[in-house]
Parts: structure tokens; C-alpha cells; sequence
């Protein structure tokens, strides 16, 4: 071993020596602390980077090291250290960036690993001397190969070096009041140069389902509940035979309903039905577009003989949820219905003096000024009734030239694949 010229026994000698070393690293210092990174400090390491790079290639000829960085010989431990690294990491539940390790080696945190930085830092050494080495030996035949070692060294180094620059906020907006403030993950306040204003919040919803729930409020069958689509004519649940009599989307307790209607406009938002309250509403549900308006469902269920009848509702913010009693052991509950789809309709108003109105949806962000804005979640409690939305804006300032790095390595890939056919044509051909 260590005898010229090196193999793959000294590559992997390396790359488990670097994993160990890693490890140590990991047990003395603890995880890697990416916010040193940040500007200008990654600007920095990038190119003191470059530059250790061109001078261990300018040296490959007085030191075989140097030179061995462009082999197979090097590579192939590297990437499959670092792609086992990877496994690990996708097969491990990873823990936010602001938070400790939840094992006592770190692997949950792996990207603040030591083990899988000092990997990936080998890596993109590799990966730099034989992007140098096929710029300074050019051919054009080369050219597939160079563009996407160059594209890989680009994906590696910014998107971990530039990680520290990512700013991830969370903003609070009431319909019709202006926020400029966001939360980081510990809760510190950022004012932005951006500005956001609800003005109306809207929420699709698939139908609620009925279940059949024990005393202990558990959905039955255990391991696998049966429900029943409440807009639907019926079902079977539990062994009872269940009919949809009368079906209300927005629906509203007639008691509430009259003491709304007598109620002054100022006392409105005080006003909440309890289950006392519930018990005594013995005229049913009505249509309603009342806030807080909830499904609801006049329903029958027979079993042989036995027979039952009555209301039962998700309930809201106003009013609690209602069951019908089956027997002793059993009752038939209507669950919360679960969104479909919601979106936000906001006013953007910039420092530079952009105004521009938008809807902004789940998994559909709005871009602007370098921040991206994204429908993050809203007052669950009062459901489509929310008077307020959570928004997450993310700003990335190196994401452009990541992405150019994915489409120099995805271009670099397409050009291997084709210069490869096209030989290989050739030599059919002769």
C-alpha cells in the first residue's frame, strides 16, 4: 500500500480516513456551524478555495498526490462514501437547521456532520483538479465532460457555501393591516424592505367524512376506521346502516341563529355556543352564510331492529361539534373537513415603490425583489373562516448560480450521452 502508482486501496484508505477523522471532529467540536459561512465569509472560503485548488495542480508534477486527485483511482472511494453518506441521511428523519442532533452521533443533523462535510469537501476537490485539468489539457471532444464537472463543482460549492446567506422568515398578516415584520426560527424580528396586506382569504374543502367513534373518541375499526363521504346518500359503519336525510354545507344551530339576530354588531365576536347550549337546540340546523357557519347533517341509523336519528356537525369556532348516540358503547361523529386547496389574495408593496396585488397559493409562491413568498398555513381553529395567513419568505441570493450549475451539469450530461451514440454509430458504421 502507498506504493506508486496508488490504487483504489489508497482512495478508500483516504476517504475512511477523512470519515474517521470526521467523526473524531464531531466528538470534540460538535456539529459543523454553517453561519460562519455567511457574507462575505463564504465569498472568502470560495476563493481561497479556487486558488488551493490551481496551486495543487500546478504542483502535480513534483508530487504524485497532486496528480492522483484526477484518477479514477480517487474518485470512485469519494463518491461512494459520499452517496452512502447520502442513503443515510434519506433514510434518517433530519432534524431543522436550528435545532441539536436528536442522536447522540449527529447523523440527524448531516448536513453539519463532519463525516459528510469533510466527504463532500474531497469530493469537490476531486471534482475542481479534473475541472482544471480538463480546461488547462482543452479538446473538443472534452467538452461534454468539462461543462459538467464544472456544473458539479458549482452544485457542490454554492448550494453548501451560499446555505448561510438563505434567509427563511414567517410573517403573521390580519385581513386589512399591512405587515413588514417577519419571525426567523428563534423567534427574532426582521424588518423587511417588503410589505404584505391580506385582503381575503379563501379555502376549498373536500366533504367531512362520518365515523363511528368508541367512549374513549377512538375511530372504529381501530386499526383501519371506516367512513362515510357526508355529502353521499349513506353507508354502512360498525354494522348500522347509515342514511343522509338532509345535508347542510354552511350550516348554523336555529338557537344561535336567533340569539345572532338579536344581538348587537359590536358583541358579535364575543358570541360562542357551548354544550350545554347545544344540548338545548332541539329545532336542528339551518343554511347559513353566518361566520362560522359549519357542515352539518341530519342523518339515520338502523341496526335490526334499533333505530336512531339526529344531527351531528364538525362544529366551528362558534359553536362545539355534535354526535349521535348510538348506545353506550358507540356514537357517530362527523370529522373536520380537510382543505383542498387555500390561497391568500395580497397587496406586495415595496421600498423601491412596486405595488402589485396577487393570490398567493399552497406550492405556488410569488416572486419579488429576490424573495420568494410562499402560503404556508392560517387559522385552523376558525377554518374557512381565517381572518389571518401565515406566509413564508424565503430569500436564497445564491440559487441563481445553483441553478446554473444544475443546467451546466444537466447540459454537460445530455452532450456525454450524445457524443457517446454518435461514436458509437461510427464504429458501426466502419
Amino acid at each position: 500500500m502507498w506504493n506508486k502508482p496508488y490504487t483504489l486501496k489508497e482512495g478508500f484508505a483516504i476517504a475512511v480516513g477523512l470519515l474517521l477523522t470526521g467523526l473524531a471532529l464531531q466528538m470534540m467540536v460538535g456539529p459543523l456551524d454553517w453561519d460562519i459561512f455567511a457574507w462575505p465569509g463564504n465569498i472568502a472560503v470560495l476563493f481561497g478555495l479556487i486558488v488551493v485548488l490551481i496551486v495543487i495542480y500546478l504542483m502535480r508534477k513534483r508530487f504524485y498526490f497532486c496528480s492522483f486527485l484526477t484518477t479514477m483511482k480517487a474518485a470512485v472511494p469519494a463518491m461512494l462514501l459520499a452517496v452512502v453518506l447520502t442513503i443515510v441521511m434519506g433514510l434518517t428523519k433530519q432534524v431543522p437547521s436550528d435545532k441539536n442532533p436528536a442522536d447522540p452521533i449527529g447523523i440527524t443533523k448531516m448536513l453539519s456532520f463532519w463525516p459528510f462535510v469533510l466527504e463532500y469537501v474531497w469530493m469537490t476537490v476531486i471534482v475542481g483538479e479534473v475541472t482544471i485539468h480538463q480546461l488547462v489539457e482543452f479538446k473538443r471532444r472534452r467538452i461534454p465532460s468539462f461543462v459538467s464537472h464544472l456544473g458539479l463543482f458549482i452544485v457542490l460549492t454554492c448550494s453548501t457555501l451560499g446555505s448561510a446567506d438563505m434567509k427563511r422568515l414567517k410573517m403573521f398578516c390580519e385581513i386589512g393591516k399591512p405587515e413588514w415584520r417577519g419571525l426567523d426560527a428563534w423567534n427574532n424580528v426582521h424588518e423587511l424592505d417588503i410589505a404584505l396586506q391580506l385582503e381575503r382569504f379563501t379555502i376549498d374543502e373536500y366533504p367531512p367524512k362520518l365515523m363511528m367513534l368508541d367512549r374513549r373518541g377512538t375511530p372504529q375499526p381501530a386499526k383501519k376506521p371506516d367512513m362515510i363521504i357526508a355529502d353521499a346518500n349513506g353507508g354502512r359503519l360498525g354494522g348500522w346502516t347509515i342514511r343522509i336525510k338532509k345535508y347542510i354545507p354552511d350550516a348554523m344551530p336555529v338557537a344561535l341563529s336567533k340569539m345572532i339576530g338579536r344581538m348587537p354588531a359590536g358583541m358579535m365576536a364575543n358570541i360562542r355556543m357551548d354544550s350545554l347550549g347545544m344540548s338545548r337546540n332541539k329545532a336542528g340546523y339551518i343554511p347559513s352564510k353566518t361566520r362560522g357557519a359549519a357542515y352539518a347533517a341530519f342523518i339515520e341509523a338502523t341496526h335490526g331492529k334499533e333505530k336512531r336519528s339526529g344531527w351531528v356537525t364538525c362544529g366551528s369556532f362558534l359553536f362545539p361539534l355534535q354526535m349521535l348516540h348510538l348506545d353506550n358503547n358507540y356514537n357517530i361523529a362527523m370529522s373536520n373537513p380537510e382543505p383542498r386547496r387555500y390561497a391568500s389574495l395580497v397587496d406586495v408593496y415595496t421600498k423601491d415603490g412596486k405595488a402589485e396585488q396577487t393570490e398567493i397559493e399552497v406550492n405556488k409562491p410569488f416572486a419579488i425583489n429576490g424573495w420568494k413568498i410562499y402560503q404556508l398555513s392560517f387559522n385552523e381553529q376558525m377554518g374557512k373562516w381565517s381572518e389571518y395567513s401565515v406566509f413564508e419568505l424565503v430569500a436564497d441570493p445564491w440559487q441563481s448560480v445553483v441553478y446554473a450549475g444544475i443546467f451546466l451539469l444537466l447540459a454537460g450530461a445530455i452532450g456525454m450521452f450524445l457524443t457517446a451514440s454518435t461514436n458509437k454509430r461510427k464504429e458501426t458504421q466502419q
